[in-house]
């Protein structure tokens, strides 16, 4: 008895020191399976300290120093299949490029500080949004390396390997913005563009997961029995899609990357399939149709493009849509299509 319970005090402290070992080297928070190395905040500018606030407030961890190949690929794919993540150029292997360059932090923190976190309740950032946010320098893709005499799989194919957004299924996303936008070009256009879709990513990562829901009374009033009848060209036509309460399908990119529009064109009469039915397709329906027109155009954009008088129908479901999602799950669609909402 007394060398089972000698033996049990001996392997109680093992785990303690080792414990104490690792929460010296590193600053995990409960539940997070990556750590974040060198304490936190990352640094002592007045930006860390509103990063700490974030923390604090929304439970969320913006970092932007020692991140490594193997936190930005924290997925689980089989290894040989696919891309992996990366930061910096290619001439910039080694994991220190990655960091963002110091004038680069006020532009990131700013982002999320004036554009993303007061457009969102404390419940919403909780429990949708991951443990920790690695803003990247210049995030991109690159083949998997499979060693030597391997031969790569399943990836390199990207004509554009840079990556604005990397919504993760483990722990964490990551998040980056090109030279050039950080130095203002056609500023406040890019900006809505990557707020836009940066939420309609969370949106459809929340509605995957069951955490957003659309509600009976937005689907009451819609004959998808139409659909193939629908006119999408001439507003003069009693089947008119307007008419009917179909608005028009905004692409997930919101016009940024390879495809350089926001709007999917027009389509003859009998080739729609850009509306589905609530349960078809959940993330690509006309329910978040109707968020992605509204994230992106302001209420006075909205109604210049769908007036109100002559489409009844979809001022009363941008109505509900508006509401719902603001009332049930803190997400402002209006606050996100205005901009800045400190």
């Amino acid at each position: 008895m007394k060398k089972a319970i000698r033996t049990a005090v001996i392997l109680l402290a093992c785990i303690v020191s080792l414990n104490a070992c690792n929460e010296e080297e590193t600053l995990s928070p409960s539940g997070n399976y990556s750590p974040i190395r060198g304490g936190f905040p990352q640094g002592n500018s007045e930006y860390d300290s509103i990063i700490n606030d974030i923390k604090n407030e929304y439970g969320v961890y913006l970092l932007y120093k020692d991140i490594t190949e193997e936190d930005l690929n924290r997925d689980w794919v089989s290894v040989g299949t696919g891309d992996i993540y990366v930061g910096g150029y290619e001439d910039e292997r080694d994991d220190q490029a990655w960091n963002l360059p110091e004038e680069h932090l006020p532009f990131y923190v700013e982002y999320f500080n004036s554009y993303i976190f007061p457009n969102i309740s404390k419940e919403f950032a909780r429990t949708t949004f991951p443990v920790k946010i690695y803003m990247i320098h210049n995030l991109r893709t690159e083949p998997r390396d499979l060693g030597e005499g391997e031969e790569e799989s399943g990836g390199g194919t990207d004509t554009d390997p840079f990556k604005s957004i990397k919504l993760g299924s483990f722990d964490n996303w990551a998040i980056s913005f090109k030279e050039e936008i950080i130095n203002g070009d056609d500023d406040e256009y890019t900006l809505r563009q990557q707020r836009c879709m940066f939420m309609i990513q969370t949106i459809y990562n929340a509605i995957s997961k069951g955490e957003i829901t659309s509600p009976d009374e937005f689907w009451s009033g819609f004959d998808f029995s139409t659909d193939k009848k629908m006119n999408h060209v001439d507003p003069n036509k009693a089947n008119y899609k307007y008419k009917l309460g179909f608005v028009d399908m905004i692409n997930d990119n919101f016009g940024t990357g390879v495809q350089k529009q926001v709007w999917v064109p027009a389509y003859a009469n009998e080739t729609s399939c850009y509306y589905w039915e609530k349960d078809k397709y959940p993330n690509y329906n006309l329910f978040t149709t109707y968020i992605k027109n509204a994230m992106w155009l302001t209420p006075e954009e909205f109604e210049a493009r769908y007036p109100a008088g002559k489409y009844p129908m979809i001022k009363e479901k941008y109505d509900i849509v508006i509401s719902h999602i603001l009332d049930t799950y803190g997400v402002d669609l209006v606050g996100i299509a205005r901009g800045i909402n400190k």
